[in-house]
């Protein structure tokens, strides 16, 4: 009985090792080119409709859906009325594309098991449609004609759907085609310039003339754009080329809210600068760049949160920002403050909106083994240790703040001191 208890257990053994290896073999290899990501759980369970289109599909992850087939037949209409508009030959972009397939499937960071004819039809009219979709919004050929896209309410969503990072034609695809159907002496701008255009009204930085200049100059070729997400992502860090590989190994270093830090000496001051990381503190002066806040701030922000994880682990400046920001920001009163100064332009109904939106979007977010405000969150915490700094503060905001308080205030000084001058010398007198 025992031999054959052996036998047994060795066929199992070989039956698992067959099993094992075949599984082994059949893996695809992970490509260098991976950039376009599944939402890691812990982020997506949080709230799902963050991360989920809910009008148009782009890219394989969420193609076929059955909530998002209306727009498939748009989407070979769109591709009509660009093959019209630029006279191109189907057959010359499918051949492009196809040509371009192997590059475009390890850009996602999971195998695409479907065919290749599939695979190359499903890229070819994503990436037409968005590029008339963009085109349309962006020029004015399209003005005075009603379209399904010129809805307010669609345009916005489309918009919304096109920057989720698990929504994503590479954009090397996009900007072929753009440079096929437009030649560089006819066009008005680039590809890159027309998709910062489209996407500037999502962004939470407002000079959209000067992130153009920037990021144009900057992105020397489109092979540093990964797709809409990686672009989002560079105009807000688009002043700071050079930012630093976070280096300083840190616990969550906790610093007093807004309303605070105010009572503790600190002034706030709008920045200048258009990149988010610009965050400047020097002697009870906190200087922040102004951030624009509305119903679609938070599918840009936890997009790029969830892109840095996967893509950008190390340089996870876009979470530094948003865990630095949960800091200052956890009642309606700490946003006032920062309205106030010009740091935050609140676009939503309420105060207390924006707190919200930025406490729970940092929720489930896990401090890094870096922080890049480690330096200045230290410098706020020891500034606001010193008992004379938040004296000096609440004077000066208390006496100082308007000029009627001021000059009350000088006056009481004057009062105060010849006052004791006077009992001096009537002392000195007996």
């Amino acid at each position: 009985m025992k031999v054959t208890s052996d036998i047994e257990e060795a066929r199992s053994y070989r039956q698992w090792e067959y099993t094992l290896a075949e599984r082994i073999d059949n893996l695809s290899d992970l490509s260098p080119d991976s950039c376009i990501y599944r939402v890691p759980a812990k982020l997506r369970n949080v709230n799902e409709s963050n991360y989920t289109p809910q009008i148009v599909s782009a890219g394989p992850f969420h193609h076929g859906k059955s909530s998002l087939c209306e727009m498939e037949e748009y989407k070979l209409r769109c591709l009509k009325e660009f093959l019209k508009r630029t006279g191109l030959a189907l057959v010359d972009l499918i051949t492009m594309v196809k040509n371009w397939e192997m590059v475009a499937r390890g850009c996602y960071a999971e195998a695409i098991n479907e065919s290749s004819d599939y695979f190359v039809q499903m890229i070819l009219v994503d990436s037409c449609f968005m590029i008339e979709t963009i085109c349309k919004a962006t020029t004015k050929d399209n003005e005075g004609k009603f379209d399904y896209l010129s809805m307010p309410k669609i345009i916005f969503d489309v918009r919304t759907d096109l920057i989720l990072l698990e929504n994503q034609v590479p954009f090397f695809v996009l900007n072929g085609i753009y440079n096929l159907a437009f030649a560089e002496s006819t066009r008005e701008m680039s590809f890159t310039e027309l998709s910062i255009r489209y996407l500037s009204d999502l962004m939470l930085v407002k000079d959209v003339e000067k992130i153009i200049n920037s990021v144009v100059h900057q992105v020397t070729s489109t092979s540093q754009v990964k797709h809409f997400v990686d672009l989002v992502r560079i105009c807000h860090l688009q002043s700071s080329a050079e930012l630093p590989v976070q280096a300083n190994r840190v616990d969550s270093i906790v610093i007093p809210r807004a309303v605070e830090l105010q009572g503790a000496g600190i002034t706030f001051k709008k920045g200048s600068s258009n990149c988010l990381m610009d965050i400047k503190y020097s002697t009870g002066l906190l200087e922040i760049p102004e951030i624009k806040v509305d119903n679609y701030s938070k599918y840009v922000l936890v997009n790029l949160v969830a892109f840095e994880h996967c893509h950008y682990p190390f340089n996870t400046y876009i979470t530094d920002y948003l865990l630095f920001m949960d800091q200052l920001i956890d009642t309606r009163r700490d946003v006032e403050l920062l309205a106030r100064d010009k740091i935050i332009e609140d676009r939503l109904s309420e105060s207390d909106e924006v707190s919200y939106l930025f406490n729970s979007l940092a929720k489930e977010i896990n401090w890094g083994s870096e922080y890049y405000f480690n330096d200045i969150s230290q410098h706020l915490n020891a500034y606001c240790d010193v008992p004379f700094n938040s004296w000096k503060g609440r004077i000066k905001r208390d006496y100082f703040n308007k000029r009627w308080n001021s000059a009350t205030t000088i006056f009481a000084l004057v009062f105060l001191t010849l006052t004791v001058i006077q009992t001096i010398r009537a002392v000195i007198s007996m």
